[in-house]
């Protein structure tokens, strides 16, 4: 359920080049989205704020005590920071804990660039370059005990690898958004008859962007619509991914050896 949670992509363009003696190459220019976190606090304090007390015969609405309304501020701080847990103990409304992220991102190798822009969105230049001796996921977060994997490669037995980019499919099959819908609606109002009202609306960012698969190694599958093009350096794959995309990007390589 939590897998793919944390973050995904906004705007962006993405290459991935992998040659058949397994030297590769990635590159990320774009936007990393971590909105929706601070979208679930805020709802969630409003919701425990708004939300009556009822008196335990016949369920009429009554004023909230003291204690009652103590203890929804005591939830609501452990919210909060099960949520800043989750990313790392970083609070996205504080300027000075965001400064912090970003810093410990520009320390990670690859990442050139990190700008934080407001609602949740980082604007990043990634590139990184060599040798495809071990799995690689992008991207990654040192000491953030959550995150999930836009582009990953999997290498297999009989000198193959897998590329997949789960993060890069919609936000309807995205366990992101079913994950924001499902607590969205725990956070609807409930009724005098015990039903819930209509879970509040949670805005979403979508991917938008294109990724790209350069190899001269062999092909042996992918979900592109057009299939390899010829490219310089061998073939190319290329998923446009919006609103519209069906299903994650995958390929399967087989390399020279």
């Amino acid at each position: 359920m939590l897998s793919g949670c944390l973050f995904q992509p906004g705007m962006f363009d993405a290459t991935l080049h992998i040659t058949a003696d397994r030297q590769f190459a990635f590159e990320y220019r774009g936007e990393i989205v971590m909105a929706g976190m601070n979208q679930l606090a805020e709802m969630a304090q409003e919701a425990e704020g708004e939300r009556p007390c009822y008196s335990d015969d016949g369920g009429k609405q009554r004023p909230c005590t003291d204690e009652e309304l103590a203890e929804r501020a005591r939830e609501d701080a452990m919210g909060r920071q099960m949520m800043e847990g989750m990313l790392g103990g970083v609070d996205m409304s504080d300027p000075e804990s965001v400064a912090e992220l970003t810093s410990m991102l520009e320390r990670q190798a690859g990442w050139n660039s990190v700008e934080f822009v407001g609602d949740g969105v980082f604007v990043v230049d990634f590139a990184i370059t060599s040798t495809l001796g071990h799995d690689f996921d992008f991207p990654t977060f040192e000491d953030m005990p959550m995150s999930n994997s836009f582009v990953q490669v999997r290498l297999r037995d009989e000198n193959r690898a897998r590329i997949a980019a789960p993060g890069f499919s919609p936000a309807a099959g995205n366990p992101m958004g079913a994950m924001f819908l499902g607590m969205a609606g725990a956070f609807a109002e409930p009724t005098i008859n015990g039903d819930s009202a209509a879970a509040p609306q949670v805005e979403l960012r979508q991917p938008e962007g294109t990724f790209r698969l350069i190899t001269d190694a062999r092909v042996l599958a992918n979900n592109t619509d057009e299939g390899p093009m010829d490219d310089p350096r061998g073939v190319m794959l290329v998923w446009e991914i919006d609103s519209t995309t069906t299903a994650a990007p995958t390929a399967l390589l087989e390399f020279a050896q």
